[in-house]
């Protein structure tokens, strides 16, 4: 009887156990179930609905055409963190070209830049000149704004070029080949044997040129990223603009507009050779008619027949 007992009490003991486990376990369930219930708090819906709010703003801010212009962010700051590349066009009519060219000169020299390339030509029925100006990246859209006022606007063009990666890109390799580069010269340090030496040499040699190479492109691209291009063109009051590029008809029409071009094309450079040759052809016909009219003239004494002896009489009978 008393190891009956003995095991009715070790079966309830276990039970109990059970019993306990299957209580904590339903209890850490409800509680780890519980942040997923208050995800839906008063405060979380109250800022799900500010995000909401605010992103359906933009949504109407995108939506009414209002784009952020270039180099400025959504809230009208100026972009961080970004490489870009302006470049503008701008071609303004003057009443006085060389005057204006002189303002615009000092214009850029005020912002802080330079003037990258300049061609006058000075004529009093078609003045113009051609300036390429650089300036801080910073000043793009205001000197812009400025060379535009020198007289009438006649065009403008700019474009944007995001270059981030290319430069994040430059700056790992450069990074990455100045570690290789400096791996080779300790190598080469220990180097003890002379072909050892002549291998880590132009290993070395090699390396050194690939970094130079990298670097020349990110002072490049660091150049362009800190002073934009803005191409301007100054024309006179009397200057004729210049004919924009025609685009070619579709179908029928451009394909036969285009073999005409191309024959003409090929005829005029006909024409040209044959204008290139002419002096050439000139100057071998001449010895070449001599030569056929000495022949001609020899031709007629050398086939002259010999004389013959005249027919002897006939014999008396």
């Amino acid at each position: 009887m008393s190891h009956v007992r003995k095991g009715m009490k070790k079966t309830i003991l276990a039970a109990a156990l059970t019993g306990l486990l299957l209580l904590a376990g339903c209890s850490a369930s409800d509680e780890s179930g519980a942040p997923t219930a208050g995800a839906a708090k008063p405060g979380n819906a109250a800022d799900m609905d500010r995000d909401t709010a605010a992103l359906g703003e933009q949504n109407k801010a995108g939506s009414d055409g209002a784009v952020a212009p270039e180099g400025v962010g959504a809230t009208g700051g100026p972009v961080t963190g970004r490489s870009l590349i302006y470049r503008g066009e701008l071609t303004v009519r003057v009443d006085d070209v060389p005057a204006a060219a002189d303002r615009l000169t000092g214009l850029v020299n005020t912002a802080g830049g330079h003037i990258g390339a300049e061609k006058r030509v000075v004529d009093p029925t078609e003045s113009q000149a051609s300036i390429t100006v650089r300036v801080p990246a910073k000043q793009f859209h205001g000197v812009l704004e400025q060379i535009a006022k020198l007289g009438e606007e006649v065009s403008r063009g700019s474009n944007t070029e995001d270059v981030t990666e290319a430069v994040v890109d430059l700056d790992t390799r450069i990074a990455a080949q100045r570690a290789s580069v400096e791996s080779v010269r300790r190598m080469f340090t220990q180097a003890k044997q002379l072909s050892e030496v002549v291998l880590l040499e132009r290993e070395l040699n090699q390396r050194q040129a690939e970094l130079a190479s990298l670097e020349r492109k990110k002072a490049s691209l660091d150049d362009l990223v800190a002073l934009s291009t803005i191409s301007v063109s100054l024309i006179g009051p009397h200057t004729p603009l210049p004919e924009p590029e025609k685009e070619p008809a579709p179908g029928f029409l451009g394909g036969l507009e285009a073999g005409w071009d191309a024959f003409v094309g090929t005829v005029q450079v006909a024409l040209a050779v044959l204008g290139f040759l002419l002096p050439f052809l000139i100057a071998l016909a001449i010895p070449v008619a001599l030569v056929i009219a000495l022949r001609r003239r020899r031709r007629p004494a050398l086939a002259a027949p010999a004389p013959t002896a005249p027919p002897a009489p006939p014999a008396a009978d």
